[in-house]
């Protein structure tokens, strides 16, 4: 009976471990995120939550990636290697994004109707998307807010996170069906 109190003990000890470090890292995530809703009269015609990836996203990122993926040292210096190449060369937001009309959801098409932009210190820069294509159980595990009826994509920026960071910044993304802009941090 000692030994499996014992054993029951270990056990909810680590379980309760791991689901302290999931809700950091979903605190992290929500610190540094923003969404909007738009609607024309009753009908929803724009949804979009983003995440900024910048320092403290990524490092949550990683030791999540540690976590899950119990990740080796040589994994873990590679994670991190790409992880500050990213940081150093270009600004990246996750988004997710909905349009009641499939149609009108093509933001990774060369000839998107969207133009998304990012403002910081008085500068603007166009940004990329590209659709994700990863399960909706490893999207929802970097972003709980993430549903299956919205598309995932990384939007990047020819700017360095690492030049920006820490200045505020508005994500804006525009096009016929509507839009709106989402700001970091948090207003």
């Amino acid at each position: 009976m000692k030994y499996f109190l014992s054993l029951f003990l270990l056990l909810s000890g680590c379980a309760s471990s791991q689901i302290a470090a999931q809700m950091d890292y979903a605190s992290v995530v929500e610190k540094n995120s923003d969404s909007i809703r738009r609607y024309s009269g009753f009908y929803n015609t724009l949804d979009m939550e983003a995440t900024i990836l910048n320092s403290e996203v990524a490092a949550a990122q990683l030791s999540n990636g540690i976590a899950t993926y119990q990740w080796d040292d040589k994994k873990q210096g590679e994670e991190k290697t790409s992880l500050e190449n990213r940081l150093s060369k270009e600004a990246e937001f996750f988004l997710s994004f909905f349009t009641p009309e499939r149609k009108n959801d093509d933001l990774s098409r060369p000839a998107t109707m969207w133009k998304i932009f990012l403002d910081v210190d008085g500068k603007r820069f166009e940004g990329k998307a590209k659709k994700i294509k990863l399960q909706l159980a490893e999207i929802q595990a970097l972003y709980p807010y993430h549903n299956r009826f919205y598309t995932p994509y990384t939007v990047t920026f020819p700017v360095s996170m690492r030049a920006i960071e820490g200045k505020p910044m508005k994500l804006t993304l525009t096009g016929p069906v509507g839009s709106g802009s989402l700001n970091f941090p948090r207003n």
